[in-house]
Formats: C-alpha cells, sequence, structure tokens
C-alpha cells in the first residue's frame, strides 16, 4: 500500500488520525495498512525484542491479536524471527473482518489470552469483543460494566497482575 494513500485514508475534516489500519470500505470491509502496521511490529520485535507478551487497546487489541497470529504461524513454518508471545493481553480487541486477512483467524491461536471489555462500550461492542476471545484456545476474560476505555478498578488490576503471574 502507497504512504499517501494510507495518510489520505486517515484524514477526515481536515485532521490526521493516527490507527493501525484505516476502513477504505465498510460493508464489505476492506481495510489499508495492515501490511504496513504487521512489517513496523516485526521492525520493533526484532530490534527491542524479545518480549514475553503484548497488550493492546481497541485497534491495538486487534493488532495484538494479529501479532500472535502471525507469530505462531511463522513459528511453525520457519522458526526464525521473533518467537509466539508467552501471553497476550486484549482490551476491547475485536477482529479483523476483510477477507484478506481472514487467514489470521483459520486456526485457533495458542497464545493464553486474557480478555477485558466493556458492556457499555459504544466504540466496540462487547459481541466483537467475545468473537476474538473466542479466536483463542484457552482465552480467559474479565467483562465489566465500563465502557471504551482500559479497566483501571481494583479488580481489573488484580485480575491483570494474576494473569501475568502465571508467566513469571
Amino acid at each position: 500500500m502507497a504512504r499517501a494513500e494510507a495518510e489520505k485514508a486517515g484524514r477526515t475534516l481536515g485532521r490526521t488520525f493516527k490507527g493501525w489500519y484505516y476502513l477504505k470500505s465498510v460493508d464489505p470491509e476492506v481495510t489499508v495498512g495492515v501490511d504496513t502496521s504487521i512489517k513496523y511490529l516485526d521492525g520493533v520485535l526484532d530490534e527491542q525484542g524479545p518480549f514475553d507478551g503484548i497488550l493492546g487497546f481497541s485497534q491495538g487489541g486487534l493488532m495484538a491479536a494479529v501479532m500472535c497470529s502471525v507469530l505462531e504461524h511463522r513459528q511453525s513454518a520457519d522458526g526464525k524471527g521473533h518467537p509466539p508471545f508467552r501471553f497476550a493481553i486484549i482490551c476491547s480487541g475485536y477482529m479483523l473482518q476483510d477477507a484478506e486477512w481472514q487467514r489470521l483467524y483459520e486456526r485457533p491461536l495458542s497464545t493464553p489470552s486474557l480478555h477485558l471489555y466493556g458492556v457499555l462500550d459504544p466504540m466496540i461492542r462487547h459481541s466483537r469483543s467475545m468473537a476474538l476471545q473466542q479466536a483463542f484456545v484457552s482465552p480467559e476474560a474479565s467483562c465489566s460494566d465500563g465502557a471504551h476505555f482500559v479497566p483501571k478498578s481494583h479488580e481489573a488490576i488484580l485480575t491483570v497482575s494474576q494473569f501475568v503471574e502465571k508467566f513469571q
């Protein structure tokens, strides 16, 4: 994807929005920039890794799951590059619907995952977060009555802490 086209897709009302991808079409969903984001994150992993886990919120949650899939598929294919993550924490994440990227979800993701989402989230309906959760083999989940934010309650922090402690 040409950089100019990706930048054009991110401009709305004279403002430029930053994101891991942009929608070129909603029905059917066609995205712009996912491949560029994967390459960027691959570079970060190669230059600054290895990392034990990944955490993402909203579009970042989507990309966290994408990177879990990319690393799992790559590991089984050639064993080179960053190893699969030991865990993923996904807040208000969801799946790409773009047909080009459905291969990412063809087989269940084995990365241990914790999914946090709010039933009152107006941006990402909890049903979308639950669909992503089902793309993982043994997901854990914590649902709150919150909206579109990373949960900060004592209960949520304890849930995340207990999840991460399993991988120490």
